[in-house]
C-alpha cells in the first residue's frame, strides 16, 4: 500500500520532562520493549498509513537521531532531516519547515513521543481526510489528568469546533493526539501566522484558530493504546504495556 502522504516526525526537542533519561539518550530513541519510538512511529506510517518518504525535523541531540535511521532505507522508506535551530518558536515551526518537501501532498504529522499500540490508524486512510483542511486523531479517555497534560477536543459528530492545548477544566472525554493529517493549503496559512511577528505558535492553538476561521477540520477516532511519552513514568507505562502486549501475543 503506498500514496502520496509525505510523513513529518517532529522531534526536535529537549524533553524536558523525561529528563534525567533525556540528559544522555534523545526521548524518540528511548527503547520501548527493544524498539526506539521514532522507529514505531516509522513503522506506523510506512505499513498502516502506506508513506513510503518521511521527514523528520531535528535538533536536540540530531545526530543521534540521523546516525540512527540515516536515509531510511534500512526502515523501507525514504528519510530526510531537517535542522530546526529555532525551538523557541514552537512546535509548529517544524512543521513550517518540512514545507519544500511537500510537492502538493497532504501530510502526516505524527510528534517523536506519540506512543500506539494496537491501533486503527490504517483506517486515516480512509476517513475522506482529502476533503477536510486538518483531520485530528481523537481517543476516548476517562482521566481528565490525562487530557490536561495533551489536549482536549470538543466535536459535533466528526466535525471538530474546538481544541484546546493542556486545559484547565476538562469539558468532556475526549482526548486529542498529535496526530494530524492535513491539506498542503496548511503550511501556507501558518507560514502566514509567522510572518505577522508571533514569535511562537503552538500547533494546536493554531488548527483551532483556523476552526475559528470556518475551516473545516474533523476527528477520527482512534482504538486500540495511546500514550503521549511526556515524562518518565509514561516512558515505563509504554514499556510495560509492549511487553504484556508481547507475551500475552506469543510473540519472542
Amino acid at each position: 500500500m503506498t500514496n502520496s502522504l509525505l510523513g513529518i516526525i517532529p522531534a526536535a526537542g529537549s524533553g524536558i520532562r523525561a529528563r534525567p533519561y533525556s540528559y544522555e539518550i534523545h526521548k524518540g530513541l528511548f527503547e520501548i520493549d527493544g524498539r526506539s519510538n521514532i522507529a514505531r512511529t516509522i513503522d506506523i506510517m510506512r505499513d498502516d498509513l502506506g508513506i513510503s518518504e518521511i521527514v523528520i525535523v531535528v535538533g536536540y541531540m540530531g545526530g543521534a537521531v540521523r546516525e540512527t535511521f540515516g536515509d531510511g532505507k534500512d526502515f523501507g522508506v525514504r528519510i530526510s532531516y531537517i535542522e530546526n535551530q529555532h525551538l523557541d518558536r514552537g512546535w509548529a515551526w517544524s512543521v513550517v519547515l518540512a514545507k519544500p518537501y511537500l510537492a502538493s501532498r497532504h501530510a502526516c504529522i505524527m510528534l517523536s513521543d506519540e506512543f500506539y499500540l494496537g491501533s486503527n490508524l490504517k483506517d486515516m486512510i480512509s476517513s475522506g481526510y482529502q476533503d477536510q483542511l486538518v483531520t485530528v486523531a481523537v481517543k476516548q479517555e476517562s482521566d481528565p489528568e490525562i487530557i490536561k497534560r495533551n489536549f482536549s477536543v470538543e466535536r459535533n459528530g466528526s466535525r471538530i469546533i474546538r481544541l484546546v492545548e493542556n486545559p484547565v477544566n476538562v469539558q468532556n472525554d475526549i482526548l486529542g493526539m498529535a496526530t494530524f493529517l492535513v491539506d498542503p493549503k496548511v503550511f501556507a496559512l501558518l507560514e502566514q501566522e509567522y510572518d505577522k511577528g508571533r514569535p511562537s505558535i503552538d500547533f494546536v492553538s493554531f488548527v483551532d484558530g483556523l476552526i475559528r476561521d470556518g475551516h473545516d477540520v474533523a476527528a477520527f477516532d482512534l482504538t486500540g493504546e495511546y500514550i503521549n511519552l511526556n515524562d518518565v513514568s509514561s516512558l515505563e507505562a509504554a514499556n510495560d504495556m509492549a511487553i504484556r502486549r508481547r507475551l500475552t501475543s506469543g510473540e519472542s
